[in-house]
């Protein structure tokens, strides 16, 4: 049985390694999905935006780069453009060119943070492959507001850092390898309990 949680808000965060694992999932994330996505991922100011149609190549969810006001909305993905950070407040999206974080603009923290005041208990933060500590401060966020965190696992990862700082400075809910990810989302959102999410996952030394 579910938790009769309703998680309908999805943010996801990365660096190195960031576009395939995005790539992927968009690709096996289902078109209706039940629950607006938000991705951020560190990408460079100057060169044009082409990210949006790198992403779209092979998604059954599509993603583009949101306008000012933008609803954040079920069955839609959203990636931060370059040189911005993107937020939600009142369910729409905000574009905001405020200073950087963790040497990034766009930045995962931001993104986090906001959802987690904005939603609640509604959200589920995802940390994926990268260097550094961007995403740890948002996920501890998401998590202070009730919501889910979820961290790939570093073995999986071609890039560590990120998912190992989450597991030393939070608690995290599940540890997940990228192929099981767009599994273990369908679950959370259809209101599947934490413990159901972990058994798709499939890494047993997770934490009950």
């Amino acid at each position: 049985m579910g938790d009769e949680i309703k998680r309908d808000v999805i943010v996801i965060g990365a660096s190195a390694g960031g576009v395939e694992a995005f790539s992927f999932l968009l690709e096996h994330l289902p078109a209706d999905l039940p629950a607006a996505v938000g991705m951020t991922l560190h990408r460079s100011p100057v060169f044009p935006s082409i990210l949006p149609d790198v992403l779209n190549r092979n998604a059954k969810l599509r993603c583009c780069e949101p306008k000012q006001g933008a609803p954040f909305a079920p069955g839609h993905a959203y990636v931060a453009p370059p040189d911005h950070h993107m937020l939600v407040r009142e369910g729409l999206v905000r574009i905001e060119r405020g200073p950087k974080h963790h040497h990034s603009r766009p930045a995962i923290d931001p993104l986090f943070q906001s959802v987690a005041v904005e939603y609640g208990s509604r959200v589920i933060g995802v940390l994926l492959t990268g260097n550094l500590s961007d995403g740890v401060a948002g996920l501890i966020a998401i998590k202070n507001h009730g919501g889910l965190c979820l961290t790939q696992d570093p073995a999986d990862a071609p890039y560590p850092s990120m998912p190992q700082h989450a597991l030393a400075f939070d608690h995290v809910d599940v540890v997940f390898r990228l192929r099981t990810l767009p599994n273990v989302l369908q679950a959370l959102v259809a209101g599947e309990r934490v413990a159901r999410a972990r058994v798709i996952a499939g890494l047993p030394e997770q934490r009950a």
